[in-house]
């Protein structure tokens, strides 16, 4: 897939006026070759980049490599990473391009479905009961009924539902319709939702 956006219009601009933030002395330090200031941010950010990447590609190891070789890949880049921007989008980027490559992959081996894609996300913050479950950590039965969705649908719904990517940004991303992502993640909900009901 050709993507046109780069690694660095992924950052989120941080306010820089008065003191520093630590990660952004911790980031000064890391581009200064200080190999120990670079396992603090990876140790910050580790958790939520792997619960990430996890819910797009549904292994366990295939997740740890792509985040292991997302930092290896950031501590080579991180002196070209602009100061004043938040870390995370970033490297939450690098990762995430990796994983479509094999999500790509993935799709083409996945029988298609051939349920014609309708219906529509009003794209309101009510999402059936899930929000309480999505915002639990523990909760292995979402995570499992997730890894369970079609491709198409656990990606469009882990972009929106755990990076927070609003309709635009994933239409982007993955080269299709805004009326294409409802239809994914409105299928996405009703499918969790069903997997998930006697827990709501």
């Amino acid at each position: 897939m050709n993507k046109n956006n780069s690694e660095d219009s992924q950052h989120s601009q941080v306010n820089t006026i008065g003191s520093k933030t630590e990660e952004q002395k911790l980031i000064e330090s890391a581009q200064n070759g200080n190999k120990a200031a670079f396992g603090k941010l990876i140790r910050i950010h580790q958790k939520r980049l792997f619960r990430f990447i996890y819910g797009l590609v549904n292994s366990f190891d295939t997740a740890e490599d792509i985040v292991q070789e997302t930092f290896v890949k950031a501590f080579e880049k991180i002196e070209t990473f602009k100061t004043g921007y938040a870390f995370y989008p970033w490297i939450a980027t690098i990762a995430r391009n990796r994983a479509y490559n094999l999500i790509e992959r993935e799709q083409k081996k996945e029988s298609l479905d051939k349920m014609t894609e309708v219906g529509f996300d009003p794209q309101s913050s009510d999402i059936g009961g899930l929000d309480k479950l999505l915002n639990d950590e523990n909760s292995k039965r979402l995570y499992k009924a997730i890894s369970a969705l079609p491709v198409k649908y656990r990606v469009v719904f882990t972009l929106r539902h755990y990076e927070k990517m609003d309709y635009a940004e994933i239409a982007s991303y993955l080269k299709i319709p805004p009326g294409t992502v409802d239809s994914r993640l409105y299928r996405a909900r009703q499918m969790l939702l069903d997997a998930v009901k006697d827990l709501l």
